[in-house]
This record gives C-alpha cells, structure tokens and sequence, in this order.
C-alpha cells in the first residue's frame, strides 16, 4: 500500500459478516477513521492475495459505535495519509444521526451537557410528526423514561414537546405532539441543523430540558 494512490471517496455497503471484517496478510496500513460523532477510531486496512481490501483491528468497535447493520452503508472521504472522515446511511439512503460526544475543553472549568445533532428532513415538517432521537443519547440520558420535553430555542421560547418510547423491534424514542409548532416557528428547513443540549437540572425529572441551537442550511 505504500506510495500507492487512493480514490478520495469510495462507500461499502453492510453484508452478512460485516461485524468482524470489512484476509489479514502483512500488506497491512493503519488508517484514522472519524464521523460525526466526533471521535477517532484506529482500524487496521488489510489487503489480500486477491487485491480485495479488507477492515481488520479496530473495525468491531466502528461498528458497534455507529449501530450498523445489514443494508446500511457507509461513505468514506479520504483526506490524505490514510485519514477518512466517515458518514453512515441506512438502507434508505438517509444519513443516520448520532449524539455528538462532548470535546475535553482543559481551558474551561465547565464542561458541556450531554448533547445530539439532527439534520432537518422532509419528514420532519408534518403536521404529526415522529422525529427519532439517537438511541445512544436517550439511553444514556434516560429519555425513555420522561413524557415530554421542553425545546428552548435561541430566542429563549419554550415549546412543549411530547416523548413517545416505541418498543417494536428496535427501541426508540421520537417527538411528536408540539414538534411541529417547534419547526413551523423556527421557520426551519430541509438542510437545517439542530443542536439539542440536555438541561443538566432536568435529569431527575419527568420533562427533558433542552436548549436548542439552530445552524442554518447554505441556500
């Protein structure tokens, strides 16, 4: 591999055996891996007697961060010295969303609250819709077990928005009721970028306190 020239983009998509590999021989590279959840994973890149490579050491964690399964496909960007920015989609071609993990800021003496991106799709303008938050952020921050939360956007108005944990198949939670008060007010678009930060204060109780951050879409 070395010397060797690399497209900048190139995707794969997730087969049956995708957990454990992406034929390990010596020709092998260490690549950076990083996707919007802010993190970096170390990945052995491995290539056969064939040509085909392949993910090694490194590649069962990626996965299990991301969520990933059957059908779902990830895009790499290459940035040279076997660095690669990430973005992972679902088999409906749709960008999956992730809680982004909070920087260490060794310059402040606070630190951030729990927070999640969303990017604004079609599906979130209905009038009833169902917008899915990160498993991994409602997990962790116990929004399966609250009824509601109040969204506070960068004007400081509280909009009231109901919690709704689904259980079939795959557990998540969505906002429904209110959430589109929310975005029809915040005049918000296709492209759009949320930023949802989890009021501290608002743990231990029934209603998520969270401070909404807007990040408007290049038209």
């Amino acid at each position: 591999m070395e010397g060797e020239i690399i497209s900048r983009h190139f995707f794969n998509v997730m087969t049956p055996g995708f957990q454990n590999h992406f034929l390990k021989d010596e020709n092998s590279k260490r690549a950076i891996l990083k996707s919007r959840i802010g993190k970096y994973w170390k990945i052995d890149v491995c290539r056969n007697s064939e040509g085909i490579i392949r993910f090694e050491n490194g590649w069962p964690q990626f996965v299990n961060d991301h969520c990933l399964s059957i059908g779902d496909f990830v895009v790499f960007d290459h940035t040279g010295n076997f660095h690669f920015n990430v973005s992972v989609f679902d088999h409906t071609a749709c960008e999956k969303e992730f809680p982004v993990e909070p920087k260490n800021e060794r310059h402040e003496n606070n630190t951030r609250n729990p927070h999640f991106v969303l990017t604004m799709k079609p599906s979130f303008a209905l009038r009833q819709p169902r917008v899915n938050i990160p498993i991994v952020f409602a997990r962790s921050s116990s929004l399966g077990d609250k009824s509601s939360a109040t969204l506070r956007d960068p004007q400081k108005r509280a909009w009231p928005v109901k919690l709704v944990l689904e259980t079939n198949g795959r557990s998540r939670v969505l906002m429904c009721r209110g959430w589109h008060d929310f975005y029809v007010s915040n005049q918000l678009r296709d492209g759009d970028i949320c930023r949802f930060e989890l009021n501290h204060g608002s743990r231990q109780t029934k209603n998520a306190i969270m401070d909404v951050q807007i990040s408007r879409a290049l038209v």
